[in-house]
């Protein structure tokens, strides 16, 4: 059973990555204060790094552009079993990121029962809440690439089992 390509939530939308996305994408994720606490996205970030995503990663069913009532808000994926995400500056803060990984992860564990892993670079306190609250746990840590800041940066390796994730608040 393949997975929905579009979700809502109280306050957001969650639709596929499209073309007409390119401006908003290159804009949120061009500004190092976003792209600097992941570990793929280049700095800095151009319109045919955009296309590549478009084509080769982002996934209708898993991964979706974020869009609350001012517009776009962000991205989460799930591809390939790791969640990751980001938020536009002005979405911070707003619970947006737990909000829409609950739904897209309710959509996975009621379709497939397979794990899910995720992580963030020491520091990025927002991220660590986030995946706490669906109810992620550590399984280590270790050095990992940031693109973005051209080197390796201490990491936190976390897993989220069907089980966990049902019992999070």
């Amino acid at each position: 059973m393949a997975l929905a390509t579009h979700h809502r939530t109280e306050r957001l939308a969650l639709r596929p990555v499209a073309a007409s996305d390119e401006a908003a994408i290159v804009e949120g994720i061009g500004d190092i204060a976003v792209s600097g606490w992941l570990s793929t996205v280049p700095y800095p970030y151009r319109a045919e790094d955009f296309r590549y995503f478009l084509d080769e990663i982002a996934v209708p069913g898993e991964t979706f552009v974020l869009e609350d009532q001012e517009g776009f808000a962000g991205v989460i994926g799930l591809e390939g079993g790791e969640l990751g995400h980001w938020l536009v500056p002005r979405a911070q803060g707003r619970g947006y990121a737990t909000e829409a990984a609950r739904c897209a992860l309710i959509a996975h564990f009621a379709d497939d029962g397979a794990d899910f892993v995720a992580g963030y670079f020491e520091g990025n306190a927002r991220s660590a809440r986030v995946l706490e609250k669906l109810g992620f746990v550590e399984t280590g840590r270790r050095l990992r690439q940031c693109a973005a800041m051209k080197m390796d940066r201490p990491h936190v390796d976390l897993i989220l089992t069907r089980e966990a994730f049902i019992a999070s608040p």
